[in-house]
């Protein structure tokens, strides 16, 4: 079941009745106002109202008037009531654009979409066409909060199309899988999270909108890619050719999938999921033993290429999203600039680029000293904060390998030892001695 929409009317409800039957349909359950069967064409005020509001989460509201050319005063107590409890995001107004109808001194016109119509089909083809175009609403919270609290994204992906009815539309839910993606990839959850994109696929795929069946299908195609990662003798990652073409193919396919639109942001989160993904997966497979040196540099210049396009999709990103205002580019586009740097940083090191090498080390360290100062200990889930400070010791240790070329000060270089030694020890203590710890220590032990 999708949401759930109650429909407020004024003057006759035949617009309204017609307008349910089409939403029906699409797999909407609508509720006409007034009347608790929906057949009867009378509306009353009251406790039927407000039990039937109470039951839905998003509304239409059909602005008409009556026969002395007046709105019904019961459809703006129903009004103030959705507004009250769904907010304006999931309240759609609309009227005729021939027909004036008299608002109330604290409403203003704006919020009263007109639709262009010479006939009642037209009106209602016009009431459907605005509430689709409403539902490509972005997610406008800051996306890092979300990941620390994924339950509740997994709790909306749980009630989507359940009998209570979904807690927000097919597109932003789209948004939603992409953020829950990348929380159960910094919390370790990809094998668990697969079973239930998997599950939730084969139950109702079939009612998938085309960006809810893009959003499900870069998740499960990403943790088949990353529960396939390997690691070789000299502890390094690598993906084997199947695993990287099977993705590569797959994402490209996706790619052409993501309609560019104006109304809502899932095409631009989108394409950047796929550029980063892509940029981590041709590194990976660059790794792996079984490519030969020529091999090994194509896809590390591909991993470049693709890096470098993940830069420019987070630009774009940026100017069509209110990042700043949600502080998301102190969130997880910083955290995505981190990744795509330190991609940047591991190609050019594999392909003798020191000087560009240098530059991008010290830019994905910044972006992980900025992620572990905005969110400290305390301010975060726990393991989220151990996440953002691996990450942090990791870029600090590659730093220090290159010390000289970096004209680090000889005793930062030691208080910054000192530090890295109190992390290992600290994580070894905590029995959280993983790879990365491991390779941390590694390194320390050769400067």
């Amino acid at each position: 079941m999708k949401d759930q929409i109650f429909i407020v009317w004024s003057g006759s409800n035949e617009i309204a009745l017609r307008v349910k039957r089409i939403l029906e349909t699409k797999n909407y359950k609508c509720t006409i106002g007034g009347n608790s069967d929906n057949d009867s064409r009378f509306a009353s005020v009251g406790d039927t109202v407000i039990q039937q509001i109470k039951t839905c989460n998003q509304a239409i509201v059909i602005f008409q008037n009556k026969e002395n050319g007046q709105v019904s005063t019961n459809l703006f107590f129903e009004l103030g009531y959705v507004l009250a409890s769904y907010g304006q995001t999931k309240v759609h107004c609309v009227k005729r654009s021939t027909e004036e109808v008299s608002l109330p001194s604290d409403f203003d016109n704006s919020f009263v979409e007109p639709v262009k119509c010479s006939n009642d089909e037209q009106f209602v083809e016009g009431i459907i066409r605005y509430f689709f175009d409403r539902q490509k609403m972005s997610v406008n919270t800051n996306k890092m909060m979300l990941i620390n609290n994924r339950y509740r994204m997994h709790d909306y992906i749980q009630s989507h199309f359940s009998e209570q009815g979904s807690k927000c539309s097919d597109y932003e839910l789209a948004q939603y899988i992409l953020f829950y993606l990348q929380a159960a990839h910094m919390f370790g959850d990809e094998a668990k999270v697969r079973r239930e994109m998997k599950h939730f696929k084969e139950q109702y795929s079939t009612y998938f909108s085309d960006e809810l069946a893009v959003a499900v299908n870069i998740c499960i195609t990403f943790f088949d890619m990353v529960l396939n990662i390997k690691l070789r003798e000299d502890s390094e990652f690598y993906i084997d050719r199947t695993t990287f073409r099977n993705f590569r193919d797959k994402y490209r396919e996706y790619r052409d999938e993501v309609v560019d639109d104006d109304m809502g942001t899932f095409d631009e989160w989108a394409n950047v999921f796929l550029s980063e993904h892509l940029a981590y997966a041709y590194s990976l497979y660059a790794m792996c033993p079984d490519l030969n040196e020529e091999g090994k540099k194509k896809n590390f210049e591909l991993g470049k290429l693709m890096a470098l396009r993940t830069i420019k999709d987070i630009e774009v990103l940026e100017a069509a999203a209110p990042i700043r205002d949600n502080n998301d580019h102190k969130g997880i586009l910083s955290l995505f600039y981190a990744y795509v740097y330190r991609n940047l940083f591991l190609c050019e090191k594999e392909l003798g680029n020191k000087k560009e090498m240098l530059g991008w080390l010290e830019k994905t360290r910044k972006e992980r000293t900025s992620l572990r100062n905005n969110f400290e200990a305390g301010s975060i889930d726990t393991q989220l904060f151990e996440n953002f400070e691996m990450e942090y010791y990791l870029c600090l240790i590659e730093s220090l390998t290159y010390a000289e070329d970096l004209e680090l000060d000889e005793d930062d270089i030691e208080d910054y030892k000192d530090e890295i030694a109190r992390f290992v020890e600290e994580s070894t203590r905590r029995n959280d001695y993983s790879r990365y710890v491991e390779r941390i220590s590694g390194l320390l032990k050769k400067l």
